[in-house]
C-alpha cells in the first residue's frame, strides 16, 4: 500500500495551479513546488517552444514520480488571439529592462495584415483578420492596455489609428478590441501547433484561451478524439462573448477558468469581481471545477511577500467556492516561486476553516432535480456520502473509481471530510488533481466488494486517517470496473472485521 507523504496531508483542499517556466522548469524546482502545495502544473504554450515545453513535461513527471504525488499537467492553447508583429531592431529602445517600440499619445499608427517590422508608425497584426472585425471609433489595446489606440478608419487590410495612450510596443504582445467579436477560426496556425504538442505530450488538461461558445469546445474535443486523446477541457473565460455564453460553455466544458487578466481588458474593470463571483457560483451549481487566475500574488514575482490586497484576494476566492487558485508569472519567471506557493497554501487553509460547506453542497444539490434520472442516482449517492460523513464525523470518504468520476461527484458537494480517491489508473488520478478536496492514491484493481471494504478500512487506519471505532464512508460503483456509475454507499467502522484480507 502506497504511503501518503505527510506534506500531502498538510496541503490545502483548494488546489494550486502553478505555471512552469524558466524559474521552475527543472526536476528540483518542480519537486519543491509539489512539496509546497502544487497540484497542477500549467504550460503556457503562447510562450517558449515545443522543445522547451517537452523538457518541462519530463521534469514535472519525474518530480511527481519522486514525490509519489499525482500531478496534472495543463497545457494552455493560444486560441484565436491577435498579436502585434516583431519590432524593428533598428528602432527598438529599452525601458525598464523591456525592449520595444515607443509611441506617444496623439501619434498616428497603422495596423496592417501585411508582414512588416513594427515601427513607431505601423505594425503587423497576425493572424490576418482584425480588419474584418473592427469599426471606426473602436478601441484597440496592445499588451492589455500598455498602449491604447482609437480606430479612425479601415482601408482594406489596414487599420488607421490614433494613439490615445502611449507606451512601449513589444513583439508578439496581444492585440485586443474590447467588445468586438472575433471572426477568426479557432484553429489558427499557432493554436494547431500547440494542440499538436498537447496531443504528443498526452497532457491531462487542455486550456482553451479566447473561447467564445460551445462550438469552439466541440471543435477542439473532436480534434483531440481523432488523435486518440481525451484530456479534460478547461474553458478560459476572458472575453465578453464567453461571459454571455457561459451557460452553454459550462454544458460543454469539463472545467472553467476565471481568466481575469484579459477579462479586465475586454470588459469594464469594475465588473470583474462581480463576474468572478457569478462564474464561481455557476460552476459550483453544475458541479464542475473552477480555477481563479491572474495576478493573485503578482507582487511575489519580485518580492518575498505579497500585498495585503493579494492575500485578501486569495482568501475571498477560496471562501467563494473556487476549486483552484493559479499562479502565473509568480512561478514561471518570478524570484520567489516556492515561497509564493507556500503563502497561497497558507492563506487557502485558513480560508477553508471558515468555508460554508453546507451552503456549497446545497447549491449543487439545488439543480440535481433538473438532471436526468441516471444523473440523479449518481449525484444523490454522492450527496448522501458527503452528508453522512459530516453527520457521523467520519474520518474519511473513500472512493473507488476507474475514471475519477465518483470522487469528482462527491467533491462537488464540498464535504468537510477528507476525500481519498483510489484508482488503478494514473491518468484518472492526474485528472482529479484539479478537484477540490480530493487526495488521489494509486491502488490495485479489486474484483470483490468484500475486498473493497477490507481494503478501505485498512487504508484509513494505516494512513493515519482513522483508528479503531472510527467510521469511514465508502463510495463506489457496481458492477465493479464499470466506469461512470456511482451507486454504492457503505459506512465502515474501523476494527469491526479485521480478519479479512487488508489488500
Amino acid at each position: 500500500m502506497q504511503q501518503l507523504p505527510t506534506f500531502v496531508r498538510n496541503s490545502p483542499r483548494t488546489r494550486i495551479v502553478c505555471t512552469i517556466g524558466p524559474a521552475t522548469g527543472n526536476v528540483v524546482r518542480a519537486r519543491q513546488l509539489i512539496r509546497a502545495g502544487m497540484s497542477v502544473a500549467r504550460l503556457n504554450l503562447s510562450h517558449g517552444d515545443s522543445e522547451q515545453h517537452f523538457e518541462y513535461v519530463e521534469a514535472i513527471r519525474e518530480a511527481a514520480h519522486q514525490t509519489g504525488v499525482p500531478i496534472g499537467i495543463l497545457a494552455d492553447l493560444p486560441g484565436p488571439k491577435y498579436r502585434i508583429g516583431t519590432v524593428d531592431p533598428d528602432q527598438a529602445v529599452t525601458q525598464s529592462g523591456r525592449e520595444g517600440i515607443s509611441v506617444n499619445a496623439r501619434d498616428k499608427f497603422v495596423l496592417t495584415a501585411e508582414r512588416v517590422y513594427t515601427t513607431s508608425e505601423r505594425g503587423t497584426v497576425w493572424p490576418s483578420g482584425l480588419h474584418n472585425d473592427i469599426r471606426p471609433r473602436a478601441r484597440i489595446l496592445i499588451d492589455e492596455g500598455a498602449v491604447e489606440l482609437r480606430v479612425d478608419r479601415v482601408d482594406g487590410v489596414e487599420i488607421h489609428c490614433t494613439v490615445r495612450r502611449g507606451g512601449l510596443i513589444q513583439s508578439d504582445k496581444a492585440v485586443t478590441a474590447p467588445g468586438n467579436t472575433s471572426t477568426l477560426d479557432y484553429f489558427t496556425d499557432e493554436t494547431i501547433a500547440a494542440l499538436d504538442f498537447a496531443i504528443e505530450a498526452d497532457v491531462d488538461f487542455v486550456g482553451l484561451s479566447y473561447i467564445r461558445n460551445r462550438h469552439d469546445l466541440r471543435a477542439v474535443r473532436d480534434r483531440l478524439a481523432a488523435a486518440g486523446r481525451t484530456p479534460a477541457l478547461v474553458a478560459k473565460i476572458e472575453i465578453k462573448q464567453a461571459v454571455e455564453n457561459l451557460n452553454e460553455i459550462l454544458d460543454e466544458t469539463d472545467a472553467i477558468m476565471v481568466a481575469r487578466g484579459d477579462l479586465g481588458v475586454e470588459m469594464p474593470l469594475h465588473l470583474v469581481p462581480m463576474i468572478q463571483k457569478r462564474m464561481i457560483r455557476m460552476a459550483n451549481e453544475v458541479g464542475k471545477p473552477v480555477i481563479t487566475a491572474t495576478q493573485m500574488l503578482e507582487s511575489m514575482r519580485d518580492n518575498p511577500y505579497p500585498t495585503r490586497a493579494e492575500s485578501t484576494d486569495v482568501y475571498n476566492a477560496v471562501r467563494d467556492g473556487t476549486d483552484a487558485v493559479m499562479l502565473s508569472a509568480e512561478t514561471s519567471v518570478g524570484d520567489y516561486p516556492v515561497a509564493a506557493v507556500r503563502f497561497m497554501a497558507r492563506v487557502s487553509k485558513l480560508a477553508e476553516r471558515f468555508l460554508d460547506n453546507a451552503m456549497l453542497g446545497n447549491r449543487r444539490m439545488a439543480i440535481i432535480e433538473k438532471e436526468g434520472r441516471h444523473a440523479q442516482i449518481n449525484s444523490i449517492i454522492a450527496f448522501d456520502a458527503a452528508r453522512t460523513a459530516d453527520t457521523l464525523r467520519s474520518k474519511a470518504i473513500i472512493t473507488f473509481t476507474e475514471t475519477g468520476t465518483t470522487a469528482d461527484r462527491v467533491a462537488a458537494f464540498r464535504p468537510r471530510t477528507p476525500i481519498i480517491a483510489l484508482s488503478p489508473s494514473e491518468k484518472a488520478l492526474n485528472n482529479l488533481s484539479m478537484r477540490w478536496g480530493v487526495i488521489p492514491l494509486l491502488t490495485e484493481r479489486l474484483a470483490e466488494l468484500d475486498q473493497m471494504f477490507d481494503y478501505a478500512a485498512a487504508l484509513a487506519k494505516e494512513q493515519g486517517f482513522a483508528k479503531d471505532n472510527d467510521t469511514v464512508v465508502l463510495v463506489a460503483g457496481v458492477p465493479i470496473g464499470k466506469s461512470g456509475s456511482t451507486n454504492l454507499l457503505r459506512v465502515i467502522t474501523i476494527g469491526e472485521n479485521e480478519d479479512g484480507p487488508a489488500s
